[in-house]
C-alpha cells in the first residue's frame, strides 16, 4: 500500500509541476480512474502533497496549484518546526490578541482595503523555557473566524492548518540587525547592548493571497539563519 502511494504521489506531483500556478487538477473520480487507483488511495496521496503545499484545496469548487516560485530554492517552516529541529522544546506566551483595523503599511503588505478588520498576536516565543523571539503577527479577519478563542500556545501555522485548511506556502522576508527597546529587553532578557534580528515576513497561500504579516526580534546571541544561494542558469 505505502509503495502504491508513493508512486501516486510521484505522478501527481509530475503532474502538477507541467501545469501553471492556480490550474486546476481533474476531479478525484477521473483521475483515479487515468491513475488507476481507487480513490482512498488518491486521496492519501493528494493530502500528503496538500500538507507540503504543492496543492491547495477550494471548498466545493476542486483542487488547485500552488503558486511557490517566491519560495524557489527555499525552505519555509514556523518557529515550533524550527526549534524542534535543533532538539529544543518550543513553547510560547501570549502577549496580547486583539483585533485591530488595517491602517498604511500594513493593508498595504497584506492587499486590504483601509479599515479591514485584522486579528493581532503578540507572542513571545521560547525555546526550552528560555525567551527566543518576540513576534507581532497581523492576520485577516475574515480568513480566521474565532481565532482569538483558539489556543495558540502552540504553533500558530499548525492552527492555521489543522482549524482552517490554510497554510503558508511561500514568504518573502527581509532581516535586519537591529538596536532592542527597553520593552524587548525586558521581554527577551537581554541587556541593552545586545543585538537582535529584525524578521519581516509576508506570508501568502497557495492561492496567492497575503495571509500573514509578521515582525519577529530574535535574540542575537541565540539564533541565527541559515541561508543557501544558487548561481543562475545564465550567469
Amino acid at each position: 500500500m505505502t509503495t502504491k502511494i508513493s508512486h501516486v504521489r510521484a505522478e501527481l506531483r509530475h503532474r502538477v509541476s507541467a501545469l501553471a500556478p492556480h490550474a486546476a487538477l481533474p476531479r478525484e473520480r477521473d483521475l483515479a480512474e487515468e491513475l488507476g487507483v481507487s480513490r482512498t488511495t488518491l486521496r492519501q496521496a493528494l493530502r500528503e502533497l496538500l500538507d507540503t503545499g504543492v496543492i491547495y484545496t477550494i471548498r466545493g469548487q476542486g483542487t488547485f496549484v500552488s503558486d511557490t516560485r517566491i519560495a524557489k530554492d527555499t525552505s519555509l517552516s514556523g518557529f515550533s518546526e524550527d526549534m524542534r529541529a535543533r532538539g529544543l522544546i518550543p513553547s510560547s506566551k501570549t502577549i496580547t490578541t486583539d483585533a485591530v483595523v488595517a491602517r498604511d503599511a500594513v493593508a498595504t503588505e497584506l492587499g486590504l482595503p483601509e479599515g479591514s478588520l485584522l486579528y493581532r498576536i503578540e507572542r513571545l516565543r521560547l525555546a526550552d523555557g528560555a525567551p527566543m523571539c518576540l513576534e507581532e503577527v497581523h492576520l485577516p479577519a475574515d480568513l480566521f473566524p474565532g481565532l482569538l478563542v483558539e489556543d495558540l500556545g502552540g504553533g500558530l501555522y499548525e492552527t492555521m492548518k489543522d482549524r482552517y485548511n490554510i497554510q503558508v506556502t511561500v514568504a518573502q522576508q527581509m532581516i535586519a540587525a537591529v538596536v532592542p527597546t527597553s520593552r524587548q529587553c525586558d521581554l527577551l532578557e537581554i541587556p541593552a547592548a545586545a543585538a537582535l534580528l529584525e524578521v519581516r515576513r509576508l506570508g501568502y497561500d497557495g492561492r496567492g493571497r497575503a495571509i500573514e504579516r509578521a515582525v519577529s526580534y530574535y535574540r542575537g546571541d541565540r539564533y541565527h539563519f541559515s541561508l543557501t544561494a544558487r548561481r543562475g542558469e545564465d550567469d
